[in-house]
């Protein structure tokens, strides 16, 4: 277990070179940057030069930091989740899922696995996601270059550019005054509009623009369809290949939560950083016993003082299985809520609905996790494998 503990300022600047595993990045009200690793000494390693930060893991790591940070993460092999970081933060390539959330700015160059953001205090840019993409609450600009798979994305506050999306996409509100909204869809795109939105709107659609909003106007004129909602203070144009829904939005409306993503690699590096937890208090807890025993001379007070650290030992294992049940728990209701958001989402598309996948025991997620973990399989193969096993 690698453990390392240094003192810093509220602004510091870190960069994570490379994680060989699933990284797990959170924003701290405390001025220093605390790093936990599973493995060896050696697995890990933090460099300071000034208040710069350098971090490279072979293993599942855990990093806290200011809230303030500046951070940079260039590779991460595994899943990335980064929590709680207010300052910019830039990412190169993640090779599994990446979950932002509570971030500032955010610049991502691409990950293979599913883009999950909420709230960004600043602008979003991604340029590749190679699994689906979730976003909600961008109080800024977003601007997507390329969404393998399907995008659903409300809250963008300023100007909204998705060129090009190979699934099909749902869009929500805002649509502030003076934004402009562009988008390239390959499937359907379904638009959800506020009531009183002030909205223009144009689109070249292979399968038609299909409106349930009352009183709303389409006119086609030489191939593009095109209507004004308000004063037409905003924009929206999108070209599609598919058809374009329009309907109005309804309190309490989620976009982000009615597309249906890969629970089963985000609970990976859910339990990754529950371990990590763990891994950190057991890790005092010996520190202080060598501490102690160190100053014990009576045999009975040593093997008195071995007796406690052991019953803590089983205690804070009990935990830990208890976390993780409670994380498989809540993975199996979000699955399932999926699953029902995808049904309603196919027939409000027209599609035909798929037969209901079946249900996988705890005991074969985590025989599939645990495949992961020992770097027998992937993370996207684990994925396919889970795919298999559910009948999809």
């Amino acid at each position: 277990m690698f453990e390392q503990i240094i003192e810093t300022c509220a602004t510091p600047h870190v960069t994570v070179t490379e994680c060989l595993g699933n990284l797990v990045v959170r924003g701290a009200n405390e001025e220093r940057i605390a790093v936990h690793a599973r493995g060896a000494e050696g697995e890990a390693s933090l460099e300071q030069e000034g208040e710069a930060f350098t971090l490279k893991a072979r293993v599942d790591c855990f990093l806290t930091c200011p809230p303030d940070t500046t951070l940079t993460v260039r590779a991460v092999r595994g899943n990335l989740k980064i929590e709680g970081v207010k300052g910019p933060v830039a990412i190169g390539t993640v090779h599994g899922n990446a979950k932002l959330r509570a971030v500032g700015p955010v610049v991502l160059e691409q990950t293979f696995g599913n883009l999950s953001v909420r709230q960004t205090a600043g602008d979003l840019s991604a340029q590749v996601a190679r699994g689906n993409a979730r976003i909600r609450q961008v109080d800024g600009s977003a601007s997507l270059e390329q969404i393998d798979g399907n995008l659903a994305i409300e809250g963008v506050r300023g100007d909204l550019a998705a060129s090009r999306v190979w699934g099909n996409a749902r869009l929500g509100p805002p649509f502030s005054p003076g934004a402009v909204f562009s988008l390239s869809v390959g499937g359907n795109l379904t638009i959800r509009l506020p009531a009183d939105s002030s909205l223009r709107l144009a689109f070249h659609a292979g399968g038609g623009v299909h409106s349930r909003v009352p009183g709303l106007a389409l006119e086609k004129i030489e191939g593009e369809t095109q209507s004004i909602l308000g004063n037409g203070e905003a924009s929206l144009e999108a070209q599609v290949d598919g058809r374009v829904s329009l309907r109005l939005s309804e309190l309490g409306d989620h976009l982000a939560d009615d597309l249906p993503f890969d629970f089963v690699a985000d609970m990976e590096g859910l339990s990754a950083q529950i371990e990590a937890q763990i891994a950190a208090a057991t890790a005092e807890l010996e520190a202080r016993l060598e501490e102690s025993l160190g100053r014990i001379d009576s045999e009975e007070a040593r093997l008195r003082v071995e007796r406690v650290a052991e019953k803590t030992r089983q205690k804070a294992q009990k935990e830990a299985e208890k976390a993780r049940r409670k994380a498989q728990h809540e993975t199996e209701k979000a699955r399932l809520r999926a699953e029902r958001a995808e049904r309603r989402w196919r027939r409000a598309s027209g599609q035909r609905p798929r037969p209901r996948s079946k249900l996988i025991s705890d005991e074969e997620q985590m025989r599939v996790l645990r495949l992961v973990e020992e770097g027998k399989i992937s993370p996207e193969q684990a994925a396919d494998l889970l795919a298999a096993m559910e009948g999809r």
